[in-house]
């Protein structure tokens, strides 16, 4: 399982506002990059997330051949990393949003005993995919849920906070740059993307790939890369005020991606009404994506407005109807700005 490690992270890694005392911008003009090539670039710990986001996926689907028992502990496990296959310092249960508000890190508990209480039973096996009784697709609530709650949020909201940003830029560690690149450059983990996103062929990993996914009708592939980069450029120039727009740059259109997919999502829950299977599923990948729009401290939509958007979408898809799927769509376009195409064909 080393073995696995190592390979993967190979892989993944050759793909791979706040103030401070010092800004200048000796040049404005100049020329961004067009790939995420800096020196002393490191984000394995988000690499190391995001394969064990894929493992917990994968443990989870191979239960939708309706006779493999999956429990809560094993997936506990992989949520914990406690399996031994990646360093163990990282995990995904300790960077998993838990707060008083909304508790996130529970929240993956209980879909773990959900997916134990009716994995091994082909009853519960609807169109190759497990429901609950509900109708609630626990995958899709632990894959989306975790896209949302950890990759989105420590991104977002971590990583561009105030104690990752008001941080050292002087000192350089070999390897991982100033306290202030690295945080950056992990922030850019957390999407997934290969380091030359726009123009590669490679794998690109949950944000990124879902970006490329809906760039057919909205394609915020190089507004998010773009400012990634941005970001990256005008810290190593020390001009903070560049940094800063970047982060909002960043913040606001990964915001719009998520809305996009909830949207996408309650399309095709709105097409496969009469086929309980693809509605399921399609409403589960709705209902998480949805989720996931909290966790961005900077977000556009109110909490007023996610809270309806929450109930309109309702607790799980045989509650739902066909005149508040839409009214949900139509609300996240007053949000978002969506066009009456993008609305229609995302």
């Amino acid at each position: 399982m080393k073995l696995k490690y190592s390979l993967l992270a190979t892989a993944f890694l050759s793909m791979s506002l706040f103030s401070c005392e010092e800004s200048s911008n000796d040049d404005p003009t100049m020329e961004l990059p067009t790939s995420y090539n800096f020196e002393n670039v490191s984000y394995s710990g988000q690499t190391n997330r995001i394969m064990l986001l894929s493992d917990l996926e994968a443990k989870m689907k191979s239960a939708n051949d309706g006779e493999t028992v999956v429990t809560a502990d094993e997936l506990t496990a992989i949520y914990e990393n406690t399996a031994g296959n990646y360093d163990e310092t990282k995990q995904l249960a300790n960077k998993t949003y838990s707060g008083e508000d909304r508790n996130a890190q529970a929240e993956m508990y209980e879909y773990f005993a959900s997916l134990e209480a009716i994995s091994g039973n082909s009853e519960n096996l609807i169109g190759g995919r497990l429901f609950d009784e509900n109708g609630v697709e626990p995958t899709q609530m632990v894959a989306k849920g975790l896209m949302g709650a950890v990759l989105y949020w420590q991104a977002t909201s971590v990583y561009f906070g105030e104690d990752k940003m008001n941080v050292d830029n002087e000192e350089v560690t070999e390897g991982k740059g100033t306290a202030m690149q690295h945080h950056w450059d992990e922030a850019f983990g957390y999407f997934g993307a290969t380091t030359d996103y726009l123009t590669s062929g490679e794998t690109q990993y949950y944000w990124a790939s879902y970006a490329a996914k809906r760039a057919e009708v909205l394609d915020l592939r190089e507004t998010i890369f773009n400012a990634f980069i941005k970001g990256r450029d005008a810290i190593d120039r020390k001009d903070y005020d560049a940094r800063d727009e970047a982060i909002v740059e960043v913040q606001n259109a990964w915001e719009k991606l998520v809305a996009a997919n909830v949207v996408h999502y309650i399309n095709s829950s709105l097409a496969n009404m009469a086929d309980a299977g693809e509605y399921y599923h399609a409403w589960s990948e709705a209902k998480a994506f949805a989720g996931c729009l909290y966790f961005n401290a900077n977000k556009t939509i109110s909490n007023e407005e996610f809270a309806q958007l929450e109930t309109l979408l309702g607790e799980n898809p045989m509650v739902a109807t066909k005149s508040d799927l839409e009214a949900a769509s139509l609300l996240l376009q007053e949000v978002f700005g969506f066009t009456n195409d993008e609305l229609l064909n995302l």
